[in-house]
Order: structure tokens, then sequence, then C-alpha cells
């Protein structure tokens, strides 16, 4: 063993990403401990693991969105994938990912967790679930990373770490944070969102809003448009001060910008 290696890391590097994902998944949503974990992902079939993590199709939509970024073949990231999901964890593919994904920077990484987030929008845009989010007060996860708010696109980095340590790219979470602030500065200004009813507006406009909703789907978030909103101004109120702070802070300011109007308009 490499004296600079900890056991802790050996055992690890036998194990598949996907099996990292299924071990901290059955830590965090299942309360196993991590002993508990351990045993159950060593002899367990991946099928088996999948029926309680449900862990596959967030890795699918990071790997195809890596794969995407660096232009891998279709047979490459079908062996990327299979690796990723199967191993062995020393397959060659690896390698080439590796080399070609150098210099993976914060916002890639965000457009990558977006990806993630997006497919699980897909996957869950079922009439079934729509009902049981609203009666869950929970729509407002039907909308894009940058409304979604910090907490739940940290939540998703439990992906997409292990695949990106597979590859040698590391994640700061402070730093890609901080890029997270600045992607949801930009499309609040982008969007003129100043107060809860512009985000109940956009809502309304459907697709055109979020292009990973389905027509369906778009349809049925207008009719809970104002909800969903509300929603979304909490949660940030709630888990995602920074964020709150960001929305304030516009909202502040345009509420100086009516009343300098009104006492222009009082002068006249």
């Amino acid at each position: 063993m490499n004296q600079d290696q900890t056991i802790e890391e050996m055992i690890k590097k036998h194990k598949t990403p996907y099996q990292e994902v299924a071990k901290e998944a059955l830590m965090k949503w299942n309360n196993y401990s991590e002993q508990q974990a351990e045993e159950k992902i060593s002899r367990q079939t991946i099928a088996e693991l999948e029926e309680e993590v449900y862990a596959m199709g967030s890795m699918k939509y990071a790997v195809i969105a890596i794969a995407k970024e660096i232009d891998l073949t279709d047979d490459e990231t079908i062996q990327f994938f299979e690796a990723v999901v199967h191993g062995p964890t020393d397959a060659e593919i690896f390698n080439t990912v590796t080399e070609k994904v150098r210099g993976l920077t914060e916002e890639k990484k965000l457009d990558i967790l977006a990806a993630i987030h997006d497919g699980w929008v897909s996957d869950n845009s079922s009439m079934e679930i729509f009902e049981k989010k609203v009666n869950k007060g929970q729509t407002r996860q039907y909308s894009p990373i940058e409304l979604i708010g910090w907490n739940e696109v940290r939540s998703d980095l439990i992906f997409l770490k292990p695949i990106l340590e597979s590859i040698g790219e590391k994640i700061d979470e402070n730093t890609l944070e901080e890029a997270y602030r600045s992607r949801v500065k930009g499309y609040f200004e982008e969007r003129d969102i100043e107060k809860v009813e512009d985000i109940k507006e956009l809502i309304d406009e459907g697709k055109d809003y979020y292009g990973a909703l389905s027509e369906e789907l778009a349809d049925r978030l207008k009719t809970v448009s104002t909800e969903t909103a509300d929603q979304i101004v909490d949660n940030w109120d709630k888990n995602d001060p920074k964020t709150y702070e960001i929305y304030k802070s516009y909202e502040e300011e345009k509420g100086k910008e009516l009343e300098l109007e009104l006492e222009n308009n009082e002068e006249e």
C-alpha cells in the first residue's frame, strides 16, 4: 500500500462511482450507518441497489452532459457510463475522459448539475407525480437551477462528485457556490426579477420560461404559478439566505426607484 494512502482511500478506490453514490444515498436518505451501507453495497447487485437509491437516472444525465462537453463519441459515452456504474474502476475509458476533461470550469460543473436537474424534471413530469408535488407544496422543484436554491443544487452533488473524482476532477463547494451566486444574479438581471410577481409571470410563459418542461407540465404549472412563485421565494428565505439576499436587494432597489419616481411626479 502506498504510504500516502489511508485504508479508507484504498477501499474507496475499488468502488465504482455508482457504488459510492449508493453508499452516500443509503446513509443520507435511508438512515443506514456507514458500516451497514458498506455491507449492503458489497453484497447486492447494482439492480438491487437501484431499487433503493434511484441514482441511475441522475448519473446517466451527468455522464451525458460530461460527454457532450468534451466531445466523446457515442461509443465512448456508453463505455464511460458502463464503467461508472459497473466498473472496473481501472477501465481505460477513465483515462481517456481524464485526458479530455482537464480544467473543467465552475460554470461547466453548474451546467452538468443543470443537466442532472433538467433530467429529473423530465423523469418526474407525470400527472401522478405532479399532483403529489402540488399536495406537498413542492412544485418549485419544477424550476431551473437558478431558482431552486443552492440547497437543492448542492443536494445533486451526491450524483456528480464520485463521477468527477473518477476522472481526476475535484469539487470545491465554496468556489462552486460562488459561481452559482453569479449565475443567479445574471439570471435575475436578464429576466428582470425584482418581486415575486415577476417569477409568477415567468412561470406563466411555460416552456419559454424553462425548456426542460414538457408542454403538459408547463400547462399544469401555469395553474399553480402563484403558489410555485411563493414557494421559490419561501425556500430562499428558509434554506438559501444568500440567494434570498440577492432577491431582496433587487426588490429594495426597485422600491427605491418607485419612490423616486413618485417624488418626481409630485414635484411636477
